[in-house]
């Protein structure tokens, strides 16, 4: 029964996935991600279960199944970080799985009864392919790992440039996820039993399946610019940023390359963009907008996006994320010192300059001062 519960709890997660309203590509691969790993998740429980005796006509095809994760962790990380470049090369990086099958014919023109003798015994003539299949399926699980961590290596970088925030796009949990596969494979190599591989990867089908149902899209969504929540009443309320369209957000925060070399961007044309930035700031507070990106800002300027970025990275000398980040922790300062605003929590003074959560805010805080807000405040002798 314990064993079950997997496949049960698997079907579930897969029914939430495919339910779950306005889908993205990334995830429409993970629900086919899901739908097959649950098949795999079926095939696993029938030997651990010892059931497969039953059935031996269904052995052999589930071989080449360890061949889909890989890929499908590629592409899903791929999708989710907008960083395609090619619509249909996908289907290259299923070429192994299809290939392991013409390995694997000579079993599966077995009858059932050889099969269940060459499962439960061996037979001489599959153990070339047993050979091949093992070194091609560690070739494949270390590949795309690495593949995998250089996507959301680079996705990390793209966000820093183009977001003033993190939250769910950091994708924290992928990195896990793609760790959690590593373990995975490290049983499949050298520890290969079917209760530790169905443990492992029940729970591997459980992680992907939970945080993919809660997973929001990243760079194909509306900016939630309304109005400041109310706070101290030290500054009047500042408007966000206009809602932007699926569309323009889209061209506004696709990562890209930008060869400040090949500009023609002069340096009195970056001065003038800096100062108008400054005074952007300044004036309308822009940064206390929780989710302002730097499409939002670009468009307050007219101007395009990679040139603000370039603006910015020449200028400033940071990301745009350290940009509005560093403003965000100058305002509280500010703010903290006036005595009306002692009447509230250092949590509310932070959500008032535009942090989203505490942790960001004592990351972000003590980056650029050094100290945490408590020590800062305690030195001031300032008391909330």
């Amino acid at each position: 029964m314990l064993y079950l519960t997997g496949i049960i709890v698997s079907v579930y997660l897969l029914i939430l996935l495919i339910a779950k309203p306005q889908k993205t590509t990334a995830d429409k691969i993970l629900t086919a991600w899901q739908f097959l790993a649950t098949i795999h998740l079926g095939y696993l429980y029938l030997f651990v279960s010892g059931s497969y005796k039953n059935v031996p006509g269904i052995l052999g095809w589930e071989l080449p199944f360890p061949f889909i994760h890989g890929p499908f962790l590629y592409l899903y990380t791929l999708y989710l970080t907008n960083q395609q470049q090619h619509k249909y090369r996908w289907i290259w990086h299923f070429l192994p799985f299809f290939a392991d099958y013409v390995l694997w014919v000579p079993l599966l023109l077995m009858n059932p009864g050889q099969k269940l003798y060459a499962y439960e015994h061996g037979a001489p003539g599959l153990r070339g392919i047993i050979m091949g299949h093992t070194i091609a399926l560690i070739i494949s699980g270390v590949v795309y790992i690495i593949a995998a961590l250089v996507l959301l290596k680079r996705h990390r970088k793209n966000i820093a440039g183009q977001f003033s925030y993190t939250g769910k796009i950091s994708l924290n949990w992928l990195r896990y996820l793609i760790g959690g596969i590593g373990v995975i494979w490290f049983f499949v190599i050298f520890y290969r039993t079917e209760q530790t591989l169905y443990i492992s990867v029940s729970l591997f089908i459980f992680f992907i399946g939970f945080f993919g149902v809660r997973q929001e899209g990243i760079f194909n969504r509306r900016t939630a610019g309304s109005e400041p929540a109310p706070g101290p009443p030290y500054e009047d309320p500042v408007p966000g940023a206009m809602l932007q369209p699926a569309a323009l957000l889209m061209k506004n925060t696709v990562p890209e390359k930008v060869k400040y070399e090949k500009s023609t961007l002069t340096g009195e044309e970056a001065a003038e963009i800096h100062q108008r930035l400054n005074d952007l700031m300044q004036d309308t507070r822009l940064f206390k907008n929780a989710e302002l990106t730097l499409g939002d800002v670009a468009e307050q300027l007219d101007i395009h996006s990679g040139t603000l970025s370039q603006v910015i990275n020449s200028r400033v000398e940071k990301s745009f994320y350290d940009y509005i980040n560093e403003l965000r922790v100058e305002e509280f300062k500010k703010i903290v010192r006036h005595p009306d605003n002692q009447n509230y929590t250092l949590l509310s003074l932070a959500f008032e300059c535009g942090f989203n959560s505490k942790s960001s805010f004592n990351r972000n805080f003590k980056k650029f001062t050094g100290q945490s807000p408590s020590e800062y405040l305690k030195n001031r002798h300032i008391d909330l």
